[in-house]
C-alpha cells in the first residue's frame, strides 16, 4: 500500500477510535496532560466469577479514586471479554481465562481510558472472543490497540486528545499462546510493519506511546533481545514504551529521550507464589505541550499491592522495598518524595 493510501486509512481509523477532548469547563491546565500505566489486568478466573455477580465496583474499587484523578489511564488487557455463559477459566487448562461481558464496564468505572489487547493471551477463546472483546470496549468507551477483528493486518492506533494535546497508543507482543486464526488480528511485533505504523502515527499525535509484550516472566531484568526490541520502538519514534509479559516488576531507562519501563508487572493478577508478582508500581507522567514541542515533563511511580483488588494503600516497607529494587535494576535515579518514587536522569 502506498504511504499517502496508508496515511489516509490510519485518520479514518483514528476518527473511529478517539476520545473527544474535556468541554472547556474541565480544563485546568491547557499545556499538560496526566497519564498513568499499569500493568497487566486480568479480569478473568475468578475476578470474573464476582462480576458476574454483579459487583462491578470490585477490581478496581481501592484504586478508583487515585485513577480517575488522571487524564488518561492505560493498562495492558490481558484476557478477552466475552459472553461464555459465565466461563471464565478454561476448566482443563488454568492459563486459558475469558473475562465476561462485564469487565469493559469494570475498566470504564474504574477509570481506565486506554487498554493494549495485543498478548499472549489475546486469543485464548479464538476469533469470535476477540470480536466480542472490541464490541465490549467500544461500547463502554474504552479505547483498545493491537488487535483488529479482521485479519488484514491493520492495527488502528488508540488516540486521547486531554487539554489540546494528543496521544497515540500503539501495541505490540512477541507471541500467542494458541490458535491458528490470529495471523493478521493480532499486532505480533514486526519491525518494517512497526516503524511505518509509528511512522504515520507521528504524523496525528503529539506523543507516542508503545505497548510491548514479550521477555521472560519473572526475571529481574529484559534480556539482551527484548532489551534491543524496546528499544527499536524508541529508535521507530516512540516517546514512551512500556513493557509487560514478565508479572515483576523491571526497571527503567532514558534511552535516546525515550523513556523505557521493562515491565510495570502486574496490577489486577492474582499470581501469589512470588513476592514480586504482588507488588508493583503505577508509571505517573506528567505530558507537557509548549510552543509545538510535546515532551514527558515529569515521572513519578506509584507504589500498590497487585492483586484480585489491587490497592495503593501500601506499608512503610512496601514502598522501601519497590524503591530499592528499582534504584538496582534502573539507569536513572529513583529518589522517594512522600508515598510516591521520583524519576530523574542522573546529571539532574
Amino acid at each position: 500500500m502506498a504511504s499517502t493510501g496508508r496515511f489516509t486509512t490510519l485518520c479514518a481509523v483514528v476518527a473511529l477510535a478517539f476520545i473527544a477532548p474535556h468541554s472547556p469547563a474541565q480544563v485546568q491546565d491547557s499545556t499538560r496532560v496526566t497519564v498513568m500505566a499499569l500493568g497487566d489486568v486480568n479480569l478473568g478466573r475468578s475476578v470474573g466469577q464476582v462480576l458476574l455477580t454483579g459487583d462491578i465496583a470490585y477490581p478496581f474499587g481501592e484504586m478508583q479514586q487515585v485513577l480517575v484523578s488522571y487524564d488518561v489511564v492505560f493498562a495492558n488487557l490481558e484476557s478477552q471479554i466475552a459472553d461464555l455463559g459465565g466461563e471464565t477459566q478454561h476448566p482443563s487448562d488454568r492459563y486459558r481465562f475469558c473475562a465476561p461481558p462485564q469487565a469493559a464496564q469494570a475498566l470504564r468505572l474504574g477509570g481506565i481510558s486506554v487498554v493494549s489487547t495485543s498478548n499472549n493471551h489475546a486469543f485464548d477463546y479464538g476469533r469470535e472472543a476477540l470480536a466480542q472483546t472490541i464490541d465490549f470496549l467500544a461500547a463502554e468507551g474504552v479505547l483498545w490497540t493491537g488487535t483488529s477483528k479482521d485479519s488484514v493486518e491493520l492495527f488502528p492506533p488508540a488516540v486521547v486528545e486531554r487539554n489540546g494535546i494528543r496521544l497515540g497508543f500503539l501495541a505490540y507482543t512477541e507471541f500467542v499462546n494458541r490458535g491458528k486464526e490470529w495471523s493478521g488480528r493480532i499486532s505480533v511485533f514486526e519491525g518494517k510493519r512497526m516503524q511505518r505504523e509509528i511512522s504515520d502515527l507521528r504524523q496525528v499525535a503529539d506523543l507516542v506511546i508503545a505497548s510491548y509484550h514479550g521477555g521472560v516472566e519473572y526475571a529481574d531484568a529484559p534480556s539482551k533481545y527484548t532489551l534491543g526490541q524496546m528499544r527499536m520502538l524508541a529508535d521507530a519514534g516512540a516517546d514512551v514504551v512500556f513493557g509487560h509479559h514478565p508479572h515483576v516488576p523491571q526497571g527503567i531507562e532514558l534511552y535516546k529521550n525515550t523513556w523505557i519501563f521493562y515491565s510495570l508487572g502486574n496490577c489486577l493478577f492474582l499470581q501469589q507464589q512470588r513476592e514480586w508478582t504482588q507488588k508493583s508500581f503505577g508509571a505517573s507522567l506528567t505530558v507537557r505541550k509548549s510552543g509545538g514541542q510535546t515532551k514527558v515533563e515529569n515521572v513519578a511511580l506509584v507504589p500498590f499491592l497487585a492483586s484480585n483488588r489491587p490497592t495503593f494503600s501500601v506499608s512503610e516497607e512496601v514502598v522501601e522495598s519497590i524503591l530499592t529494587r528499582l534504584q538496582r535494576l534502573s539507569s536513572v535515579r529513583i529518589t522517594r518524595k512522600g508515598t510516591e518514587l521520583v524519576v530523574s536522569r542522573f546529571d539532574h
